[in-house]
């Protein structure tokens, strides 16, 4: 214990992890605030009645950090940019225009991030008005005036974009990455009231089950997302001592972290609240049913759980192309006079990485695909009464935790080099 106490001290002591530490905590502190804020003309009850004990809640609340329920300025958090960004993602594997601008480097990343932004705002301002509709149509809330409903979805709109521009704060002043810490913090806020209402009703036996499911699933869920295969790389030029270089590229089993997660619970949740709209509005008989029979389908647990499985393991697949380009690796390696043994330089090294990557990308994309409905199934399979918290949820917290170690970590080890140089 006395080690770790010292341990946190040192990291304290850096003056950049303390901003970091500070700068996350301000951010977090204002989003509580703005998540009391509420929207004029759309109570809680409603949202909460809308939602309560559908899956599509549990993801909506997740992504909105979990204020979906509040019916604030914030709650529909960041399901517009994610959604977003599931459009360019997808988009730039059939489009080759995308796909070179993202090659453009830097520039061409800043590109693809202003077009996100740009969608959001859309995408923001359609799921406002749904949500509206969708309230108005099974009678929740009351019909707003022109005015009204303007402004209400101006403000949903806009605490969308606060969100979203929190997430990119973090992402360059805070620890972890902005758009996973924002969801972390809705699961987390989460957690509690699921204790209460699942964990303290179990048996003794139950507890105990839960307990050792849960620790070995996050001892899973570490293993498998810090896994990587270290590939050799050797370097042409020779040091004094006549040896080569030596050095290499680590390819992570989830190269892609909890992205793959956090879309396939996004993706999941559009055509439930399309759905629940169309029910809402009864525009006529025939689609309605429809409608109804869709959501039937996706709430079955059995086909969400299907859903979420193949969902993973596609955006593990979709993510690991914009991630991690070969080509682009294996050019910087020639560039650099660098070599892997026994693999010609340019095309060959390029190949040679890509049927690596691939090939421990669908390790990964399978273990995560399995981790995120585990918890599930060990329900519906009677070891535990009542899930405190979901698979993906367990992933995303545990993936957030790790990052933000390896960030501090790497904080730590450069300010360290620096004082010896």
């Amino acid at each position: 214990m006395n080690k770790l106490i010292e341990r946190i001290k040192h990291i304290l002591k850096t003056k950049e992890i303390r901003s970091k530490i500070l700068f996350s905590l301000l951010i977090l502190l204002i989003f509580r605030l703005l998540s009391s804020v509420p929207v004029a003309g759309i109570p809680a009850e409603a949202i909460k009645s809308l939602f309560e004990g559908t899956s599509m809640g549990d993801v909506l609340s997740a992504v909105s950090g979990g204020v979906l329920e509040t019916a604030s300025i914030v709650a529909i958090g960041l399901t517009p940019y994610i959604n977003a960004s599931i459009v360019f993602q997808l988009l730039g594997t059939v489009i080759p225009a995308l796909d070179e601008t993202r090659k453009e480097g830097p520039e061409g990343r800043r590109k693809i991030s202003m077009y996100t932004r740009l969608l959001t705002v859309p995408l923001a301002i359609l799921q406002s008005f749904v949500i509206y509709s969708t309230l108005l149509g099974f009678g929740l809330i009351t019909k707003l005036g022109p005015l009204e409903l303007a402004t209400m979805v101006a403000t949903f709109t806009a605490g969308s974009v606060v969100m979203m521009w929190f997430g990119e704060l973090i992402s360059e002043s805070g620890l972890g990455g902005g758009t996973s810490y924002l969801i972390m913090l809705g699961i987390l806020a989460g957690i509690p009231g699921s204790i209460r209402s699942n964990f303290l009703t179990m048996d003794n036996l139950q507890k105990t089950l839960f307990i050792v499911i849960s620790l070995i699933m996050v001892t899973s869920v570490v293993i498998i997302t810090t896994a990587e295969r270290r590939v050799k790389v050797q370097y042409s030029r020779r040091v004094r001592t006549g040896g080569a270089l030596e050095s290499y590229i680590p390819i992570k089993l989830t190269q892609s972290g909890v992205m793959p997660v956090i879309f396939a619970m996004a993706f999941l949740s559009f055509p439930q609240l399309v759905g629940k709209f169309l029910v809402s509005k009864n525009y006529n008989e025939g689609l309605t049913n429809v409608a109804e029979k869709v959501l039937d389908f996706i709430n079955n647990p059995y086909i969400k759980d299907g859903l979420t499985f193949l969902l993973v393991i596609g955006f593990s697949f979709v993510y690991l192309s914009v991630v991690f380009k070969t080509d682009e690796l294996a050019e910087n390696l020639q560039k650099q006079g660098a070599f892997i043994q026994g693999i010609r330089p340019g095309e060959n090294t390029s190949d040679y990485l890509r049927k690596i990557s691939l090939r421990l990308a669908a390790v990964g994309a399978i273990f995560l695909a399995l981790l995120s409905i585990l918890p599930d199934l060990f329900v519906r399979v009677g070891l535990v009464n009542g899930a405190v918290f979901s698979g993906t949820g367990l992933l995303i917290v545990i993936g957030v935790i790790l990052e933000i170690k390896r960030q501090v970590e790497s904080m730590v080890t450069t300010r360290s080099y620096d004082r010896y140089l």
